[in-house]
């Protein structure tokens, strides 16, 4: 089980992602908010446990393959992830709104008024699929669950559970967003804006701390 303890850093990785989490307030505020939200969520819940199951499915097939194979997928991933990860870490510093310029919020934000629930699944598929930080991660959650050698229900629970730990800051705003509270509606509402404002920062950050995580896990897989 020591084997699966990275699979915590990597939930908090695919959890923190500004734009999907700007992309669920925002529908929650619009007028169709608490039905289209969960069709958001429960999309990209579902894209996310199926890129999981892929890299379980890969690393199981390898290490039955070959001995030791499982191992190397997940050390191939490692090294795939820290050069990604520092790559991105740089490019979104460098993007970065210049100072005193405000950040530009996505295009896709002014639809999200007249969101419908077909169009938040596609949204959420668009989401989930597109996402160049969430996918490795997935892959790289998925291959350590199936490199383990789990029982194949106590590896699908994993699957699960790190789906579900991924989409966390998903499921609490929809979650919550469905009380329709006014209180509850403000704190979305100015979370959205912060989350706009500050996106850069918090993605350059993010990609650091992942690419400096993923080269400790490849040192101590290579020494």
């Amino acid at each position: 089980m020591s084997s699966l303890t990275p699979l915590l850093p990597l939930a908090v990785g695919m959890a923190i992602s500004p734009l999907p989490i700007v992309a669920v307030i925002a529908i929650l505020l619009s007028a169709r908010g608490r039905s289209a939200a969960p069709v958001y969520t429960a999309t990209f819940f579902g894209v996310t446990l199926a890129a999981i199951a892929v890299g379980a499915l890969t690393a199981a097939g390898a290490a039955g393959a070959t001995h030791g194979g499982g191992r190397l997928v997940v050390t191939a991933l490692g090294a795939l992830l820290t050069v990604g990860f520092t790559t991105m870490s740089i490019l979104s510093w460098r993007g970065r709104p210049k100072r005193g310029a405000p950040p530009t919020p996505p295009g896709w934000l002014a639809a999200m008024d007249a969101i419908t629930p077909a169009r938040a699944a596609g949204l959420g598929l668009l989401m989930a699929a597109t996402n160049s930080k969430n996918l490795p991660l997935e892959l790289k959650g998925g291959s350590l669950i199936g490199a383990a050698h789990l029982p194949l229900l106590v590896a699908a629970l994993f699957c699960v559970g790190l789906a579900v730990a991924g989409s966390l800051t998903l499921i609490l705003p929809t979650a919550l967003g469905a009380t329709g509270l006014p209180r509850v509606v403000a704190a979305l509402d100015r979370l959205k804006s912060e989350m706009i404002d500050h996106n850069a920062m918090i993605m350059t950050v993010l990609f650091a701390v992942l690419a400096a995580n993923e080269a400790s896990h490849l040192v101590h897989q290579l020494v």
